[in-house]
């Protein structure tokens, strides 16, 4: 039973890249980029000018339970888009969250729009499709809503309700979208660090609301390198996660890297990359 509580709980977002991942999971109140879509559809809306991006993630999340994902993504956001969007499309293979391997495919769109100067609302919506070795094949249509309010250039507050449709009973749990909503905070420190602070709850199979809490922090080391530090406890799980990762942050090529491992030392380690290509 552990197990299949482990599975299902580490579903809070089907995917999440290695500046999330990096950074413990959180960033829904500011995280750069086309991929803090995945987290909240509103930092669309953040993003000032075209970008496209390749993603890579690879390892053991626990014993037994491994992951591979590629990806590729293309953002339209600038002064004169009225509507900024984000299309991304991913590839996954999971072991150990079902009773067989599940290979995965999904699109994922995103729209997001400033309403003032300090407010801006997105929604995405998503299509994820896995095929089980078994034979046996499971298709999820789901959306989500997210807020963001930025007190001042430094400090930003964020709520996001996940996978708002009720997924098919036939999936198995494992690999379920179920709701979910989420809160974050972002700060920046005297210039030096930038932090990040979300704490999450699973509004299905979760009787006792426990939440994940999620921490990261990000410095400048050099004019072109960033490093990255996280920390997520997540209750529902009973996991520690602590996680980093270094970034190339040049003005014609972007690079990020991440590592994640479960503090109890089950299983591997997982890697993830991303290479950006702003315009």
């Amino acid at each position: 039973m552990l197990s299949l509580v482990v599975s299902y709980s580490a579903r809070a977002e089907f995917f999440k890249g290695p500046l999330a991942t990096s950074l413990g999971g959180s960033g829904r109140a500011g995280l750069e980029g086309i991929e803090g879509v995945f987290l909240n559809p509103a930092l669309v809306s953040l993003i000032q000018k075209p970008e496209m991006i390749a993603y890579y993630h690879d390892g053991y999340a626990a014993a037994n339970q491994h992951r591979n994902a590629w990806g590729l993504g293309a953002v339209d956001a600038g002064k004169d888009v009225y509507f900024p969007g984000a299309l991304n499309y991913i590839r996954l293979r999971d072991t150990g969250r079902s009773a067989s391997a599940a290979n995965g495919e999904a699109w994922h769109l995103s729209i997001g729009k400033n309403i003032s100067d300090r407010f801006a609302i997105g929604l995405s919506g998503y299509r994820l499709i896995y095929d089980l070795e078994d034979g046996r094949d499971f298709t999820q249509w789901n959306a989500s809503l997210g807020f963001l309010l930025l007190a001042t250039e430094d400090i930003g507050v964020a709520y996001v309700l996940n996978n708002i449709a009720k997924p098919g009973s036939d999936v198995p749990m494992g690999l379920r979208e179920d709701m979910n909503q989420a809160l974050g905070v972002f700060a920046t420190v005297f210039d030096m660090a930038r932090l990040r602070f979300d704490v999450a709850r699973m509004e299905r199979h979760n009787p006792d609301k426990k939440l994940a809490y999620m921490l990261g922090s990000e410095t400048m080391i050099s004019d072109y390198f960033l490093f990255r530090a996280g920390y997520r406890r997540d209750e529902l799980a009973d996991q520690v996660i602590w996680t980093a990762g270094l970034g190339f942050n040049g003005p014609r090529l972007k690079i990020d890297y991440a590592f994640e491992k479960n503090a109890e030392g089950t299983g591997g380690a997982v890697h993830s990359v991303d290479m950006r290509v702003p315009f």
